[in-house]
């Protein structure tokens, strides 16, 4: 319904892509295998080099002999573009968590324990006037551990004035989400679509 401002993920399988959102629509803040580039020095300046992630893909399926052989022509290793430990996340994050949550007016977080620093701290740049909705199995992000987290657990008066924990998986919470809304027609032609994508081109299916 286009009201989406942006998805920031940690998952580095491009399920979101698969499940139909558009590329500006997501920040992956862990990466993902949607592209590759050329493994560089630390202190180095130069331009990140990128490489098609079909290409390092065909050299893998070569074995020692194809990484290798990609490894003399690009002029160093090639990894797909995912964040190891230890790693800074992607300048796409960086430029644009502060102003999206300056500007969210809803923030639903989906399937996660909220243990990783720094993606966790999105939770508490959302403004105190907008409204928090956690689909989870498990309570995660509380305030209790999280700088500003969520505050549903809170029970006395004024302690808690936004938060929601829908306690359940991510498939039954958002059907739950879209019904209420008046949207559960239209949430299940768009997974029909996504499943009739794949099927016909013989890939398995992000619902």
């Amino acid at each position: 319904n286009n009201i989406l401002l942006r998805c920031y993920t940690q998952n580095i399988d491009s399920l979101e892509r698969q499940a139909g959102l558009p590329e500006e629509k997501i920040v992956a803040a862990h990466g993902n295998f949607d592209g590759a580039h050329v493994v560089q020095s630390r202190f180095s300046e130069e331009r990140e080099i990128q490489v098609d992630i079909a290409e390092l893909k065909r050299a893998l399926d070569r074995g020692e002999e194809g990484w290798q052989a990609l490894r003399k022509e690009k002029g160093g290793l090639v990894k797909p573009n995912i964040v190891f430990f230890g790693e800074p996340l992607p300048d796409r994050f960086v430029e644009l968590h502060l102003r999206d949550l300056a500007n969210c007016d809803l923030l639903i977080v989906l399937g996660t324990s909220l243990a990783v620093a720094p993606f966790n701290s999105l939770v508490g740049q959302a403004p105190a006037t907008a409204p928090r909705l956690l689909v989870n199995r498990d309570s995660a992000g509380i305030c209790d551990e999280l700088t500003n987290g969520f505050r549903f657990h809170l029970t006395e008066e004024g302690q808690n004035w936004r938060d929601v924990w829908h306690q359940g998986d991510c498939d039954s919470g958002c059907r739950a989400l879209a019904a209420a809304l008046g949207w559960a027609e239209d949430l299940e032609a768009v997974i029909r679509s996504r499943v009739n994508f794949a099927a016909s081109r013989g890939l398995p299916a992000a619902l």
